[in-house]
């Protein structure tokens, strides 16, 4: 799969040589009825790779601090 600079052809396939205007692979699936024999998914995450929920280094103060830009905060209710 390559993203391409055609803003109407914005997908392609390096294996088959084409562009496409959805990602390849479901574009050879819709096209020839079969899988795309290019297209690996992603292996599952294991326990090691998983996201921590920890902040990652020290958070930034200029919310609170920048003196151009008035904070509003909005509670939210879903």
């Amino acid at each position: 799969m390559a993203i391409t600079w055609d803003v109407r052809m914005p997908y392609g396939c390096k294996l088959m040589g084409f562009r496409s205007k959805v990602v390849p692979s479901l574009e050879v699936l819709r096209t020839d009825g079969r899988f795309c024999g290019g297209f690996s998914p992603k292996p599952p995450r294991t326990d090691a790779q998983k996201v921590s929920k920890k902040p990652v280094g020290n958070s930034s103060q200029r919310r609170e601090t920048d003196p151009r830009r008035p904070v509003h905060h909005i509670n939210v209710i879903t």
